[in-house]
């Protein structure tokens, strides 16, 4: 249907954010340049920063293009893809890539312009997309209405037809059974096992857990005995259990980019999302850094998981319940 794939690949704006130590560059492609009414092709940009840049929020998500239904130059967005985070080639003067895509389509037929748009303080080139009717045939004529006939179907044939939705039925049932059986277990253990588990082992508050890990690493300041990345993993998650145990969010074994798509459904303060998703993006970065951070970004991102979790730990009035 379409000429041979091609990807385009529009060089954009270098910009020097310091003097000496900062670079960044935005870059993006499309992977066809011709398609069809509503096809799909594929726009990625990718954004290379050093480590200076992203702690800086340079990237924060606001830096972004917002789209929604469709792009500035009028092409409906199918899908956005969220933001992948990957060390940058060698050889360039940049830490980390970042990565995103869209799922784009047209139904304007001729050549439709993709604008530039602004990435923080970049902008792309404009990229030119070739859109296409489907090929009709001259000649051809509207097919004439087919023969209606009288369909009888053996009941084997209808089991057959209604076997997805006798399994969908099937699953219900086993489903409600289940919940009912576990349901009756649970307040059989709730009845016997927990009075006497919580009385032989209280629990301690997910907030005074978290704090008291959170405070004993910004004393010790392992990152300046060689041990930035034991330091960053067990604060990020210190904070991941504090989520599990104040929010109910679990994030224990879930990466950044998935607690960030369960954040907007949960009962963390929407203040804190971009906040926590962006400290907690930053010390996933320590791993790809090609030498030490610095004292004070350590310290930074320690200090914001700290102000989270003093700013969303319970009152005191729901602690005496």
């Amino acid at each position: 249907m379409h000429g041979p794939e091609a990807k385009i690949t529009a060089a954009c704006v270098v910009a020097m954010l310091t003097a000496a130590t900062t670079w960044s560059q935005v870059e993006w492609s499309v992977d066809t340049t011709r398609i069809q009414w509503g096809e799909p092709l594929t726009l990625t940009a990718e954004w290379m920063l050093t480590l200076e840049e992203l702690n800086s929020g340079v990237a924060a998500p606001s830096s972004w293009p917002a789209w929604t239904d469709t792009t500035d130059g009028g092409f409906e967005v199918l899908a956005t893809l969220p933001t992948d985070t990957m060390p940058a080639p060698s050889g360039l003067n940049a830490d980390i890539l970042l990565s995103k895509s869209w799922v784009l389509t047209s139904w304007d037929s001729g050549f439709v312009v993709m604008p530039p748009a602004t990435f923080g303080p970049h902008e792309t080139s404009p990229l030119l997309i070739q859109v296409i009717t489907p090929t009709l045939e001259a000649d051809t004529q509207p097919a004439p209405p087919a023969a209606l006939w009288d369909v009888r179907w053996t009941f084997w044939e209808r089991l057959l037809l209604a076997r997805k939705w006798l399994g969908g039925v099937l699953a219900l049932i086993l489903l409600a059974g289940g919940l009912w059986w576990a349901r009756r277990f649970w307040k059989t253990k709730e009845g016997v096992d927990v009075p006497a588990a919580a009385a032989a082992r209280p629990d301690v508050p997910a907030h005074v857990t978290a704090l008291n890990t959170l405070q004993r690493l910004l004393d010790e300041e392992g990152w300046k005995h060689g041990k930035a990345k034991e330091v960053q993993a067990q604060a990020s998650l210190a904070v991941r259990h504090y989520l599990e145990g104040q929010f109910a969010l679990p994030a224990a074994e879930r990466t950044t980019r998935e607690i960030e798509s369960l954040l907007p459904a949960s009962a963390v303060p929407r203040a804190w999302h971009d906040r926590l998703a962006q400290a907690l993006e930053q010390a996933d970065a320590v791993k790809f850094a090609k030498g030490q951070l610095p004292d004070l970004t350590h310290r930074a991102l320690l200090d914001a998981y700290i102000s989270f979790v003093l700013e969303t730990q319970p009152r005191d009035d729901e602690r005496a319940q």
